[in-house]
Formats: C-alpha cells, sequence, structure tokens
C-alpha cells in the first residue's frame, strides 16, 4: 500500500498570536495533522513564546522567520521573498524532509515558500482564508496601484489583474490572493461558495475541505431550555467588515422593545470599532470583554445561548461558526452565501439593523428557536471534527503529490 506525505511544512505570514481566524485555522489544523501522525514544521513570523500562546503543541517544529517590520492597522508582519530566506527555507525544508508544502497566506513567506518548493519538486497546497478582501479606502485607483506596487515588492510576483470585484482596490486586493494561489498545485477552501468564486477566477485545482477546531472536553451539551435573558455573544475582530457596529445598534434597539432582563449581549474581541461600540451601546445590556485568550472561547460559547455571526459579503467559513457548533450552540448569521455548518444551528437573520433587531426580539420571544438551533450541531459537529479534517487534508496532500510528480516518475511514500 502506498504511504502519501506525512512530513507538512505549515507556512503562514501572519502573527499567530494576533486574534484572527486564519491563524485560529492554523493551529487548529497542526493539532488534527499531529494528532493524525504527522510530522509538522510551522514556518511564521511570529516568536517562539508567541507561537506557543497562540496554541502550537509539543512534537510541533517551530521555525522562526522574523519580520523587517509590521504594517501599521492590519498587524502583519512583512516578510519579502528574498534571495536570503528561500535559501534559508530551503535548508528547513530539505533537513526536515518535508514531503508537501502547505501554505495559510498570501506575502512573502508564502511566496518565498511556493518558489523553494517548486526548485525542490515538492507540491504545495494553499488554503485560501479570505478570497474576499474590502477596503473602503479612497481613491480607489491610487489604492489599487499602491496594493499592486506593495505585494510585488514583498513577494516578487507580477501582480494578477483578474477582474474580481467591481471596486478597483477590492480587486487588487482579491488579485494578491490569486497571484499566490497560482503557484500553488491545489488550492483548498473551506468553504463552497468561496471554492466556486475561486474556480471562476481561472484555478483549476481546487478543493474543500472545513475548518476544524479540538474539543475543549467532554462532548457540549446542547441547550434544553433558555433560563432567565436570551444571551447573545459576538466574537471576532471589531473592524467594519465584521460589522460589530450593525450588530450593538440592532441589539440596543431589540433591548428596548423587549425592555429590562430579556436580552443580553456580549462583545468579544478587540479593534478599531470596539471604542465606538462601546459608545453607541451606552448603558444597554452589553458586556465588552476585549480581547479572550482562544483557550476561554469555549467557556464564553457554552456561557451563551447563542451566537452571533453578523459579517455579510466578507467571510469564507468563518471559524465562530465551527467553535460554536463544537460548543453545542446555534448560530444567528446574515450572510446567506455561508452553509457549513449551518444546516440545523444557523438562525438566518436579515442583514440590516431593523431586520435584525426584530430578529433579535423574535428570539428572545421564541426561545424555543434557539433550543432547536442547539439541538441541531450534535448532527453538524462531524463535518468539524480533527480526524476527518486530518484524513481530508492527508488524503488531498498524497492525490497532489501524485499528480504533480507523475510526469517525473518520483515515487511517493
Amino acid at each position: 500500500m502506498t504511504v502519501g506525505p506525512r512530513r507538512v511544512a505549515v507556512v503562514c505570514d501572519y502573527a499567530l498570536d494576533y486574534l484572527g481566524g486564519a491563524q485560529t485555522a492554523l493551529v487548529e489544523q497542526v493539532a488534527a495533522l499531529t494528532e493524525y501522525g504527522a510530522e509538522v514544521v510551522v514556518v511564521a513570523p511570529s516568536s517562539a513564546s508567541a507561537a506557543v500562546r497562540a496554541g502550537l503543541g509539543e512534537g510541533v517544529t517551530y521555525e522562526r522567520v522574523p519580520a523587517r517590520w509590521v504594517l501599521p492597522g492590519l498587524a502583519l508582519p512583512v516578510v519579502p521573498n528574498s534571495a536570503s530566506l528561500r535559501r534559508r527555507l530551503a535548508a528547513v525544508l530539505t533537513e526536515r524532509r518535508i514531503e508537501v508544502v502547505q501554505l495559510h497566506s498570501e506575502f512573502g513567506v508564502a511566496a518565498a515558500a511556493a518558489a523553494v518548493a517548486a526548485d525542490l519538486g515538492l507540491p504545495v497546497v494553499h488554503t485560501v482564508h479570505t478570497f474576499f478582501w474590502q477596503t473602503d479606502l479612497r481613491p480607489q485607483r491610487m489604492v489599487a496601484a499602491l496594493v499592486r506596487a506593495f505585494h510585488r515588492g514583498i513577494t516578487g510576483l507580477r501582480p494578477t489583474r483578474v477582474h474580481l470585484a467591481d471596486r478597483p482596490g477590492d480587486s487588487a486586493l482579491r488579485n494578491m490572493t490569486l497571484g499566490v494561489a497560482r503557484q500553488a498545485d491545489l488550492v483548498v477552501s473551506p468553504s463552497a461558495h468561496q471554492a466556486a468564486r475561486l474556480r471562476a477566477a481561472g484555478l483549476e485545482h481546487v478543493a474543500v475541505v472545513p475548518n476544524t477546531v479540538t474539543p475543549p472536553g467532554p462532548a457540549a451539551q446542547p441547550l434544553e431550555q433558555v433560563d432567565g435573558p436570551l444571551r447573545v455573544v459576538w466574537i471576532g475582530r471589531c473592524e467594519p467588515e465584521k460589522r460589530v457596529l450593525p450588530f450593538v445598534r440592532a441589539l440596543t434597539a431589540a433591548q428596548r422593545r423587549l425592555g429590562p432582563g430579556r436580552l443580553h449581549g456580549v462583545v468579544v474581541g478587540d479593534g478599531s470599532q470596539l471604542a465606538a461600540a462601546r459608545q453607541a451601546a451606552g448603558d444597554a445590556e452589553i458586556e465588552f470583554l476585549g480581547r479572550q485568550e482562544r483557550d476561554r472561547i469555549p467557556g464564553l460559547l457554552a456561557g451563551a445561548h447563542l451566537a452571533a455571526l453578523t459579517s455579510y459579503g466578507f467571510d469564507n467559513q468563518p471559524m465562530t461558526i465551527v467553535e460554536a457548533v463544537t460548543a453545542g450552540r446555534g448560530v444567528l448569521y446574515c450572510d446567506p452565501a455561508l452553509s457549513e455548518g449551518l444546516a440545523g444551528p444557523g438562525i438566518q437573520v436579515p442583514v440590516d439593523e431593523e431586520g435584525m433587531s426584530a430578529a433579535l426580539v423574535d428570539l428572545a420571544r421564541r426561545p424555543d428557536l434557539v433550543v432547536a438551533a442547539s439541538g441541531a450541531t450534535e448532527r453538524a459537529r462531524a463535518e468539524f471534527a480533527p480526524a476527518t479534517h486530518a484524513r481530508r487534508m492527508l488524503e488531498l496532500y498524497t492525490d497532489v503529490t501524485v499528480r504533480t510528480r507523475a510526469a517525473t516518475d518520483v515515487p511517493v511514500g
């Protein structure tokens, strides 16, 4: 029996301890792969202590590639694709006898890793965490030009100019992802709707594998009833694309209609709009907990009745859904494109604030709907199970290795 690739290099440009779905997805994937028997080397700009804080466990080899500087406002470490970086990566991949390179970003480190892998004859898999970049900065054409220049400067890749959005800035941002994805032998999308967009952009080899999360302990128990006020927890980056302000305003309006003690909100996360969200809430029944460590998230979900995901047109397959379903909690969501894990556990509400507020009022008056969504998570959890994720990824690694090496008759395993 042919044995597929088991030595994997996981590469990421992002700071691992920054609150973000890509980082969480990476850490959880590494945990799933190692638990399933793979040997994993993680390459990223964070310090070793930051990698441990992010959740990288024992048995994972960590290689740091220090950043030259950090992009203000985005907390993005900037590591250009340089000759010295490629030499460093070539040494790591060779010494560790890596069999497949797994990318989780689209900047300098990822581009360098893809180039080195091509030189070494190693297959490259690129997990795309978002193909829906957005910016409201003006003027859009100037933003697009700056994005293309920045990305070419740190990756060394000639910018692609596929029309991916009506606004030039958004299109240029999405072309960053497309440019790196074109260097991969296989692209993985955690969601079907994003996979369709990636294929439409011209990528031939795209697979769908939902994200995963390690259960914190014994299987979470679904709700049997809602005691006291309906508790809704919002978890994410407090940034415009996540729409924390519409959620806070909708929740406060719902509380005014219901009266005291009927509906309670919790906002978990940090970002540029946190202060504005606090101001919008005023004296409403909303707790703002700021950024929380990852190991606290399951408890915060268990302490709530419902999770809220209020982004629209931005998210791929949010970790909030994975974490909520794993914790036995339903998900209130606005974006009809989202599907994984939401058949049963999902409660779709209007995207506008008035409609969202009316839906929250209805749920507070009809807690049986919340209980039913929670109960449905028992059937949905298998989709996000670590063993399922690891098995699918290792099968894909085997398939892409066979496909990319067949022409040169290089044996697998």
